[in-house]
């Protein structure tokens, strides 16, 4: 939230400007301090009585014996005589990410919240030499793991990766499937989910918002694969391997550009036996710029095959719009898994570094409904911070249950991680954990 106001003296009070330090927490705690007492404990009523009751885009007239300017650049306020009509919105900036700074250190609930590292390997690390065909950079956005392997996707690539789950180093036991720089469409392949449908034994793969030029709109693309099985015979090891396009459709559901589209995606049996495919929007709202930037509103889309008279001769048409709960306070949303047995869900976001774990309601795989689809729970935990308790795990695009639970909440977690962003975008401690695969232990 950025504070501003517009304020003018009146009279002949000539009172001087007072500087005052401000800094605003993401759960709306304050830190000041200033040249008096009195100021201060205004500025703390006032903001007590104000800031955490109302929400953004809100007008308030304020006017006492000692008027207030706030304003977030350079986390500097003024104090002016006269009044201040303070005007709490959305800030176009980047909003500051939880739990950083002094938190690790001086909260109570950092072992509460915070995950706990199990294992961290770069992706390259893990296959051998033979098959990485010249790539060097694994733009990895999404993970699963069926039976004995992890499969991944890069956005960059149109290989899909199979990871023994024992992740061991260089070993043939991993393989590249498919050639990085080729195909079934030009460019990059934007792949941001991959899903398996145990009821045909093949796999799904989900392009985030694709252009399609005579019809002027964004539609994600969903393409149903057939994998060659994980078999390391002496045959597989002399040919390269590729998976085979059964088909692709596009999804009912447009979007306002490339870049905000579906950044995850899981799929369950209905009870009516359809697949369903669960879209999970990177932007809040399903929407870009602003309106996708505002904290807490997650959506996830939930589709079905339909037969339809365009060029693909099919469509994923929306069925229901679920709502994340705001307890998700994210600013981005960047993966989703469904645990089978516990209907577990986790949802990532990248940009706070976080992970919301809750429910979901409706069925079972082979018993889901739909109408009856919801998302429940509230519970929230950090990606590790550094030694300085700074972001490290900047870029989580991939996330999945490994650990087959029980009764309760499974307990451990894989995930993968995106390139750095360059120029700038990012800290330099975001480096290190960069294009890996990861698991986490839930504390």
């Amino acid at each position: 939230v950025a504070i501003m106001a517009r304020a003018s003296q009146s009279g002949k009070d000539s009172t001087p400007y007072r500087a005052l330090h401000v800094a605003t927490d993401a759960r709306g705690g304050t830190e000041m301090s200033g040249p008096t007492r009195d100021t201060q404990s205004s500025i703390q009523g006032m903001q007590k009585a104000f800031l955490p009751s109302h929400g953004p885009s809100h007008r308030y007239l304020l006017t006492a014996a000692t008027s207030i300017v706030l304003v977030l650049c350079g986390t500097v306020a003024i104090v002016l005589t006269g009044q201040a009509e303070i005007v709490l919105k959305s800030s176009s900036k980047k909003v500051k990410v939880p739990h950083t700074g002094k938190w690790c250190a001086e909260d109570e609930s950092f072992t509460k919240v915070t995950l706990k590292p199990v294992h961290d390997a770069s992706i390259e690390s893990l296959l051998p030499l033979h098959d990485l065909l010249g790539e060097n950079q694994f733009e990895a956005s999404e993970i699963i793991r069926v039976g004995d392997y992890y499969y991944v996707i890069c956005d960059s690539s149109w290989a899909v990766l199979r990871l023994h789950r024992s992740l061991p180093i260089i070993s043939e036991q991993n393989q590249m499937i498919g050639v990085p720089q080729v195909g079934f469409a030009p460019g990059e392949s934007g792949f941001e989910a991959i899903l398996h449908d145990d009821t045909t034994s093949t796999f799904y793969v989900v392009q985030e918002s694709v252009l399609h030029e005579h019809r002027g709109t964004y539609q994600a693309m969903v393409t149903q694969l057939s994998m060659p099985p994980p078999s390391r015979t002496e045959e597989h090891l002399q040919q390269r391997l590729n998976y085979t396009v059964i088909e692709t459709c596009p999804s009912e559901m447009t979007f306002e550009g490339t870049s905000k589209g579906f950044e995850g995606a899981i799929s369950l049996r209905g009870k009516d036996g359809r697949l369903y495919i669960l879209g999970l929007c990177e932007g809040n709202h399903c929407k870009e710029e602003e309106k996708g930037k505002d904290a807490g509103n997650g959506r996830v889309v939930v589709m079905t095959r339909k037969q339809a008279t365009n060029e693909f001769g099919c469509v994923w048409a929306t069925v229901a719009t679920l709502e994340i709960p705001s307890s998700a306070n994210f600013v981005d949303y960047s993966a989703i898994t469904l645990h089978s047995v516990t209907q577990a869900v986790a949802i990532t976001s990248q940009e706070n570094s976080q992970v919301w774990i809750g429910k979901l309601e409706g069925g079972a795989n082979g018993l889901f409904d739909p109408e009856k689809a919801k998302l429940t729970g509230d519970s929230v935990y950090d990606f590790p911070r550094n030694v300085n308790c700074d972001l490290q795990y900047c870029n989580i695009e991939g996330v999945e249950w490994i650990s087959d639970g029980g009764e309760g909440t499974p307990q451990v977690l894989a995930a993968v991680s995106d390139k750095m962003k360059s120029k700038g975008k990012q800290k330099f401690t975001c480096k290190e954990k960069d294009q890996s695969i990861h698991l986490f232990a839930i504390p």
